[in-house]
């Protein structure tokens, strides 16, 4: 069960990730619209709406610096350092830490990102996965309901004209069979009279059938049936039917999204105009006031819009008549057809809309840093911040630190930092010269700046997470107040005192024919549970590459053995679990990744997953 509901969160990041990205482009075609729609054909204007279309279906798409994405994260970038860092930063110092922690690299993570973090807050994980497992199900039975419904309507509407007399008129039959010769249709298509209708219609694909109400004589002459034939012919000719199909699925998708209703429902609109553009393409130029005063006849006989599940009517919704009297009105044969400009400028415009944002480039092992920070300086000493150092306050600028009034509200993550006369931070894989405490791994320079403020010392710690090497944003200040000048060298960054972990390695060998043979690393995930075959957990370089268990008990090319159940470290005095679990007809081994965080800082180790090389 719970590999179900993580299947579907996935399923549902990614569902509501490309909704917004489809409404961002919804949004830019609207306005692009608004501006250029006088100098554009209808016909550029409808297929503008694929692109919405492709952008909806498919997840994943290639990345490209002529997205137009690349501005949208420059721009959201820009936003959200003009943002206050109160709101921004402090409340969410989650996703502060989970993406600093997928901004280092896995041989050796930082006890600040990791451990001080405090992934395993269970009060905090379990609200997060309920949160999301639950906006997940609300989502799922939403789309199935609607799903459900409409293929409910439409098999009522099936049978309800499979119920009724499929004869029809002579001389109907007769005008749609002339239409059908002028179009070159040679396709069988049912003409049906049926009460199951209130306008004209087009139902089906591999069965096309065109619905007419049993009183369309009443409405129009039989001469100007033929208009709607026309019409409807037109729906099939163009392959509208599947079309319109695509469409519903789509709103039963992001039937939570507004914006694409509303980007659908104009995609319609514009599908009916360039069913009149085509229709008309058959008639004589004096035959197109008769075409548009057919339509109005027929909406005139309505008091309401019609709309039928599966099928292409003449008239869907009565608010659209003005602009297709006015485009029918406005008509012109040549204007119908694609110019060799308007290809030209549909294929740029899918270059930019149809590819994602270029990913950052991978620096030192980074992934998809935007600052990597010059850290090899030499080491200059600094008595003043040698000792124990204990955080008070997390600022958005050093001004802004009051003794009597605390900024930051919530629990502060990193609370002691213990600094040494050798250039070390304690417990953590920081080290320090004067001015600058760096990070190796991270590849960050962070200045510090001591005050003494009412009597007591502070230091101002500027602290570059992955808000500042991967998003670009402005980095805040942990305030820290010394409480000593004796540094504290088995407590770490959460406070908490540890000593250097030894694991007993002196197992006998067992031997494993499951395990012998190679595998090669795919993910790097903090518990086993969070591993997805179909997406990568990890962002950044995988450090271990493959490992070789040969039947000795050994591991080709390192320095480790192996016994049943366990990878033994003789010299770093670990012992890691490893479990085979067969998934997807694959075979994945997860192997408990037991590094300096664990042995130095106490840290609870994440999980190297494995698959099985054929």
């Amino acid at each position: 069960m719970y590999e179900f509901f993580n299947y579907l969160d996935q399923l549902f990041k990614i569902i509501f990730q490309t909704s917004i990205t489809g409404s961002i482009l919804i949004c830019l075609i609207l306005i692009f619209r608004r501006f250029y729609k006088e100098r554009i054909g209808i016909k550029f204007q409808y297929a503008l709406w694929f692109l919405v279309i492709l952008r909806l279906t498919i997840f994943k798409l290639p990345e490209s610096t002529l997205s137009m994405f690349n501005l949208i994260n420059k721009l959201g970038k820009n936003i959200l350092l003009l943002i206050p860092n109160k709101e921004v930063h402090f409340g969410s110092m989650l996703e502060k830490g989970s993406s600093q922690a997928s901004s280092m690299s896995n041989h050796d993570v930082i006890l600040g990102t990791i451990n001080a973090i405090d992934f395993s807050n269970n009060e905090i994980n379990r609200y997060s996965l309920s949160s999301l497992t639950t906006f997940s199900l609300v989502w799922l039975m939403g789309a199935v309901f609607i799903f459900t419904y409409i293929l409910f309507a439409y098999k009522k509407l099936r049978n309800k004209i499979s119920s009724e007399c499929m004869q029809s008129n002579i001389e109907f039959l007769d005008v749609l069979k002339y239409c059908q010769n002028k179009m070159k249709i040679k396709r069988d298509i049912l003409l049906v009279e049926t009460s199951s209708v209130k306008t004209p219609a087009l139902l089906g694909y591999f069965n096309p059938m065109i619905l007419i109400p049993t009183d369309i004589h009443k409405i129009i002459s039989v001469d100007k049936l033929r208009y709607v034939f026309l019409h409807e012919l037109s729906h099939f000719k163009r392959k509208d039917i599947v079309i319109n199909w695509i469409i519903i699925f789509l709103k039963t998708i992001y039937w939570f999204n507004p914006i694409i209703h509303y980007g659908l429902r104009k995609m319609k609109e514009d599908m009916e105009i360039c069913c009149d553009s085509l229709a008309l393409s058959y008639t004589e130029d004096e035959e197109v006031a008769e075409y548009g005063f057919t339509i109005i006849n027929l909406i005139e006989h309505f008091s309401k819009s019609v709309n039928l599940v599966g099928a292409t009517s003449i008239v869907n919704n009565k608010s659209e008549v003005k602009r297709r009297i006015v485009m029918i009105k406005v008509f012109n044969k040549k204007a119908y057809r694609f110019s060799a400009m308007a290809v030209a400028s549909l294929l740029v415009i899918s270059g930019i809309a149809l590819t994602d944002a270029k990913a950052s480039a991978n620096i030192n092992g980074v992934s998809n840093a935007v600052n990597v920070d010059k850290i090899d300086y030499a080491f200059v000493n600094d008595p003043n911040i040698i000792g124990e150092w204990q955080s008070v306050d997390f600022v958005e600028n050093i001004e802004d630190f009051n003794i009597n009034d605390k900024k930051f509200k919530g629990d502060l993550f990193v609370k002691e930092l213990n600094f040494t006369e050798d250039g070390k931070v304690a417990r953590t894989v920081f080290t320090w010269t004067k001015d600058h405490i760096l990070n190796d791994v991270d590849k960050t320079d962070s200045s510090y700046v001591i005050k003494d403020i009412d009597g007591s010392t502070y230091m101002f710690f500027q602290w570059k997470s992955g808000d500042y090497t991967i998003r670009g944003e402005k980095p805040c200040y942990y305030v820290l107040k010394k409480v000593s000048s004796t540094p504290s060298l088995n407590t770490n960054m959460s406070g908490n005192e540890v000593e250097t972990r030894a694991d007993k390695v002196d197992y006998p060998f067992i031997n494993d024919p499951e395990v012998i043979g190679k595998w090669d690393s795919v993910d790097f995930v903090e518990d086993i549970n969070n591993f997805n075959p179909e997406k990568k957990s990890w962002n950044g370089d995988l450090y271990l590459n493959n490992l070789i268990f040969d039947e000795n008990g050994k591991i080709e090319n390192k320095n480790i053995t192996w016994t049943k159940d366990l990878v033994l470290n003789a010299s770093d005095k670990t012992a890691s679990k490893y479990i085979i679990k067969e998934i997807n007809g694959s075979k994945y081994m997860f192997f408990e990744w037991k590094n300096g965080d664990y042995i130095e800082r106490g840290a609870t180790p994440w999980y190297y997953v494995l698959k099985q090389a054929k």
